[in-house]
């Protein structure tokens, strides 16, 4: 099993321990996800599929079940993450992600905290070493701020670290990275648990706007990589930061440009041309790099899929996960 895998079955109670810990020696890296639900079977994705964990003898998840796996996620210090768990996810080491679904419990009109676990989701950070080829030859050539495209589970955060890691390792380049949780870089004790670049520095935690304008105070970026942009003061800073001369690595929910272009938050990017590179991750792990114009320009031209950059100018897939 790989060693970063190793801490994920001590998550589980027993028997669910025993069946993490065989899936995951066979399975390995293709196991993207687990999932618990209070009164079904767990399960394990692997290529968008989710896939039964473990035989029929396995008993049902239970509510008891998903606490205990909190409580142990959180070290026994639930009090100590109320931040994280206000905001549905807990950040655990290697840059596995926990996310939650419950009951709110609601002071003042914000919630606090989530209480009563209906669902769990143990993402499992995964490194794939050149994912990010085509895109890093792409930028060499087009040296402009990049944005990685593509539906949730696409692996956009998978990309957009080895992006990072080539910026810095291959062309010299000084990244700052926000990362916002904790999943880029999986710092634990200020040392990234994920390779990330020699020439990167990270802030984790911080929100990206905050991050942003740190980040230009302090560290003098010549490129600034944060993962999913999705509120306008993260794209009011990028705009700003942009305007000083930094170019960007970002990525965004979205199945093609256009999809990006009919939302509100990302119009005002699109419109002051801050992202001129766009690599589009599609269904099959294949990634598509184009310069943002002619992306669109050929969409008009051909009338399908508009914004889809069905020019295969530069492409190339990325490791992905067989069916079962």
């Amino acid at each position: 099993m790989d060693k970063r895998l190793e801490p994920v079955p001590e998550l589980f109670p027993e028997p669910v321990r025993a069946a993490v810990r065989e899936l995951l020696a066979v399975q390995g890296d293709r196991v993207e996800e687990l999932r618990l639900r209070a009164g079904c079977r767990a399960g394990w994705v692997t290529a968008g599929r989710e896939i039964y964990l473990g035989g029929p003898n396995l008993p049902l998840v239970t509510a008891d079940l998903l606490s205990e796996v909190v409580r142990r996620a959180s070290g026994y210090a639930v009090y100590a993450v109320q931040e994280q768990l206000r905001k549905g996810y807990l950040i655990l080491p290697g840059g596995h992600r926990l996310g939650l679904c419950g009951t709110a419990a609601v002071e003042e009109g914000h919630v606090k905290t989530i209480r009563g676990y209906q669902a769990l989701a143990l993402r499992l950070a995964g490194e794939r070493t050149g994912c990010a080829d085509p895109v890093i030859s792409f930028v060499r050539s087009c040296p402009s701020s990049t944005l990685i495209l593509g539906p949730p589970g696409a692996g956009k955060t998978t990309v957009l670290r080895d992006l990072v890691r080539q910026s810095s390792d291959r062309l010299g380049r000084r990244v700052g990275m926000v990362d916002e949780r904790g999943e880029l870089a999986a710092c634990r004790d200020g040392l990234p648990q994920l390779n990330v670049g020699r020439y990167t520095d990270v802030l984790t935690g911080f929100p990206k706007a905050e991050g942003i304008e740190l980040l230009l105070r302090t560290m003098a970026p010549e490129w600034i990589a944060l993962d999913e942009i999705t509120a306008a003061e993260d794209v009011e800073a990028i705009d700003r930061a942009a305007y000083c001369g930094v170019r960007f690595f970002a990525t965004a929910h979205a199945a093609c440009v256009a999809d990006l272009s009919g939302r509100p938050v990302y119009r005002r990017l699109l419109e002051n041309r801050i992202f001129e590179n766009v690599a589009l991750i599609r269904p099959d792990r294949s990634i598509v790099c184009e310069r943002m114009d002619d992306g669109l320009q050929q969409a008009g031209r051909s009338g399908i899929d508009s914004g889809c950059l069905a020019l295969d100018r530069l492409s190339c897939r990325f490791a992905s996960a067989p069916d079962p």
